[in-house]
C-alpha cells in the first residue's frame, strides 16, 4: 500500500482542520491528490472509499447534503484507521536494561537560585563567568537539575566557562560523571570532546582506560593528544607511549614525551635522554622534562650540558649560521634544567660566569641570565661572589646580585654594600656607568616596595560594585622599619626617587617632609598621574604631617582641576576626604561640576556625606 500518498493526504487533512472545513471546496491540493486515489481505487476498495471521501469534500455544499465539517470528519476517521493498520507497535532491537548512573545528587536548591545559573549557561554576555563560579562555590551545582547544563558548559563559547566546567564543576561529581560522559564521548570530535575526555581521565577509574586507549589510537588529533595525556603513569601503556614519541605528527610526539616524563619510568627516562642525543625532538623533550622534573634525569642531562658547553667554546663559532645551530642545541638544556639544582649545575654556572666574555661574544645572553638566576636562588657566599663578579661586568645583573645579598646580609650591611658612602654617591653623579647601576637598583627596590601589599577598602559610593575592593599599595611603614636600614631614605632623596621616598618617609625626617611638600608644589604645566598624588599623600602621612594639613593640601589639589582630574579618586585619598570637615561642603560643591566619570560620582557621594554630618 502506498503509505506516502496516505501521509500526504493526512497532512492536507490536518491543514483543513486548522484553516476550516469550509475552504475544502475546490481545494487545488485535494484536486491534485484525487486522480491518484481514483486510480488506486480500481485495485483496492479502501483507496476507492478514500477517493470518494475526497471527491465529496471537494464539492460545493448543496441543500440536503452533509456539512463540510461532517465530510472532513468522516474522511479523517477512515484515513486514521488505515494509517493505524500500517504502523508497528513493537520496538526494534533486543530489549535490555536502561542505562543508569550512580549520582547522589539531590534537588533541594530553590529554583530562584537555579534560575540565575541557568540563564548564565544558556545565554551569552558579560558577567556569566562570575555567576557560574559563585554558584559552584556555594554548592548549587550539586543539584541534579544543573547536571545537563554543567555538561553543556563544556561547549560554551566563552572558553573560561568551558575550562572551569572541565577543571572544577564536573570533577566534583565524582566517578559517576566519567561513566556518564563516556556514553556521549565522540573520539572523532573536537574541543568539547577533548574536555569530556579530560574529565573522564581525571574522575574515572582504571576500568575506563581501555576506552581512553582506543581514543588515543583512533581519535581525532586533538582527542589523541588528550587521551595520551590521560594514559601517563599507567605502566600497561608505557610501550605505546614510547612508540608515539616517534609519531609523524608533532603534537602527538609532544603529548607522548610529556606523558613519558610524567610516568617517571626508567624506560621513559632513557627515551628522553635519547631525544637529547639528537636535535629533532630535543626541544619537545625539554618541555616535558621542565613540566615533570626528575632529579636523576637532571643529573644525567647536566653532564651532557657541560660537555656541549665546553665543546662549544673549543669550536670556531665565528660562522654566524654555525653558531646559531650550536645555540639551538644548547637552549633546550636551559628549558629542561631551569628549576633543577645539583652539584654538576653548580660547576656549570660557575664555569659560565667565569667565561662571561666568551659567551657574551657568542651572543648567548639567555645562558648568562639563567646562570644569574641560578646563583641568586643558591643563597650562598660562593653564589654571591659569582654574582658580584657578573654584576661588575654587566649592570644588567645588579638586581640578581642585590636579591642574593638580601638573603645573606643584615640590613646595615646591605645598605653599606649598595647605598654606599658619600664618595660613591659623588662617583654616581659623574660616572654614567655608576648612574646606570643606581637606576637599576632603584627599579629593583621599587619592584619590592611599591604595589607590594593588598589592602581592603570599603566602596560606599557605588551600589553596583562589591562593597569591598582589594587595592595594591606600597609596603607598610612598620615592615619597612623592621627590614630596611633607615639611611636608605636620605639616599632616595638624593636620587630623587619620589615613590621610594614616599614609602620610607618617617616623622623624624624633616628632609623627607620638605621634599614631598616641594614635589606637591611643583607646577610642571601638565596633569599629574594617578599614583603621583596618591603616593605623595601616603608619604606625607608617614612623614608625620597632621591630618588637617593633609586634608587642606588635598582640597587645594582638587580645586586645581588642571593639575589633578583622575577618572577615579584612589581609595586611600577618598577615605581621607570622607573625614573632611563639614565646612568643606561649599568648596566641594563648587568643584564637583569640573570632574567626570567615577570621580564625579565620588564627589556627589562626598557632598551627601558631609551634609549628613552637618
Amino acid at each position: 500500500m502506498s503509505t506516502a500518498l496516505l501521509q500526504e493526504l493526512h497532512q492536507e487533512v490536518r491543514r483543513l482542520y486548522i484553516a476550516g472545513s469550509d475552504l475544502a471546496a475546490d481545494d487545488f491540493r485535494l484536486k491534485r491528490l484525487l486522480p491518484q486515489f481514483q486510480q488506486l481505487g480500481e485495485r483496492a476498495a479502501v483507496f476507492k472509499r478514500l477517493g470518494e471521501g475526497v471527491a465529496a469534500l471537494l464539492k460545493q455544499e448543496s441543500a440536503g447534503e452533509a456539512a463540510p465539517a461532517v465530510k472532513l470528519q468522516e474522511l479523517t476517521l477512515l484515513l486514521e484507521s488505515v494509517l493505524y493498520t500500517q504502523g508497528t507497535t513493537s520496538p526494534a532491537g533486543i530489549p535490555g536494561g536502561l542505562p543508569s548512573s550512580r549520582f547522589t545528587l539531590e534537588t533541594k536548591v530553590s529554583y530562584r537560585k537555579l534560575a540565575a545559573v541557568r540563564q548564565a549557561l544558556t545565554t551569552t554576555g558579560s558577567g556569566r563567568y562570575e555567576t557560574v563560579v559563585e554558584a559552584f562555590n556555594e554548592g548549587i551545582f550539586q543539584d541534579l537539575r544543573l547536571l545537563p547544563l554543567a555538561i553543556g558548559a563544556l561547549s560554551d563559547p566563552y572558553a573560561e566557562i568551558a575550562e572551569f566546567a572541565m577543571k572544577q564543576i564536573l570533577p566534583s561529581y565524582g566517578p559517576a560523571i566519567a561513566d556518564y560522559l563516556m556514553r556521549e564521548f565522540d573520539p572523532s570530535g573536537g574541543k568539547s570532546d577533548v574536555r569530556k575526555l579530560q574529565v573522564i581521565g581525571e574522575a574515572g577509574g582504571p576500568e575506563l582506560l581501555p576506552e581512553i586507549f582506543k581514543a588515543a589510537v583512533n581519535g581525532s588529533d586533538d582527542v589523541r593528544v588528550a587521551a595520551i595525556g590521560c594514559l601517563a603513569g599507567h605502566e600497561a601503556y608505557t610501550t605505546s607511549l614510547l612508540e608515539w614519541t616517534n609519531d609523524k605528527k608533532k603534537p602527538i610526539r609532544e603529548a607522548a614525551f610529556t606523558a613519558v616524563a610524567a610516568g617517571g619510568s626508567q624506560a621513559g627516562m632513557e627515551r628522553l635522554l635519547e631525544a637529547f642525543a639528537g636535535k629533532k625532538d630535543r626541544a619537545l623533550a625539554a618541555e616535558a622534562v621542565a613540566k615533570w622534573p626528575s632529579p636523576p634525569l637532571a643529573e644525567r642531562l647536566s653532564v651532557r650540558f657541560m660537555e656541549e658547553l665546553q665543546e662549544a667554546l673549543q669550536q670556531d663559532n665565528t660562522d654566524k649560521k654555525k653558531n646559531e645551530n650550536v645555540w639551538t642545541g644548547i637552549q633546550p638544556y636551559l628549558t629542561a634544567l631551569e628549576e633543577a639544582r645539583n652539584p654538576q649545575l653548580d660547576q656549570i654556572y660557575s664555569f659560565v660566569i667565569h667565561n662571561y666574555e666568551k659567551f657574551i661574544a657568542l651572543g648567548w645572553l639567555p645562558l648568562l641570565d639563567q646562570a644569574a638566576y641560578y646563583e641568586e636562588r643558591a643563597a650562598s657566599e660562593q653564589g654571591l661572589e659569582l654574582l658580584r663578579e657578573l654584576e661588575q661586568r654587566n649592570s644588567r645583573y645588579l638586581p640578581h646580585y642585590f636579591r642574593a645579598a638580601q638573603q645573606l646580609l643584615s640590613a646595615k650591611e646591605l645598605y653599606k654594600q649598595f647605598g654606599g658612602t658619600m664618595m660613591s654617591r659623588l662617583k654616581s653623579k659623574v660616572s654614567k656607568e655608576a648612574a646606570k647601576r643606581d637606576q637599576q637598583l632603584l627599579e629593583t627596590l621599587e619592584r619590592q616596595i611599591i604595589n607590594a601589599e593588598s589592602v581592603v577598602y570599603e566602596v560606599p559610593w557605588d551600589s553596583s560594585r562589591d562593597r569591598q575592593q582589594i587595592w595594591r599599595e606600597m609596603l607598610s611603614a612598620d615592615k619597612i622599619a623592621v627590614a630596611w636600614d633607615p639611611r636608605w631614605l636620605d639616599w632616595f632623596i638624593d636620587q630623587d626617587a619620589l615613590d621610594l621616598v614616599c614609602a620610607f618617609a618617617r616623622p623624624d625626617s624633616p628632609a623627607a617632609r620638605n621634599y614631598l611638600l616641594g614635589k606637591l608644589q611643583e607646577q610642571s604645566g601638565r596633569r599629574r598621574g594617578h599614583d603621583y598624588m596618591l603616593h605623595i599623600f601616603m608619604g606625607l602621612e608617614r612623614a608625620g604631617l597632621a591630618e588637617p594639613e593633609r586634608q587642606e593640601l588635598l582640597m587645594s589639589v582638587l580645586e586645581k582641576d588642571r593639575l589633578y582630574n583622575p577618572y577615579m579618586i584612589p581609595y586611600y585619598l577618598f577615605h581621607l576626604m570622607l573625614r573632611f570637615p563639614s565646612s568643606y561642603f561649599s568648596r566641594i560643591e563648587a568643584i564637583a561640576p569640573n570632574y567626570r566619570y567615577e570621580s564625579k560620582t565620588q564627589l556627589e557621594y562626598l557632598l551627601n556625606h558631609l551634609q549628613r554630618q552637618e
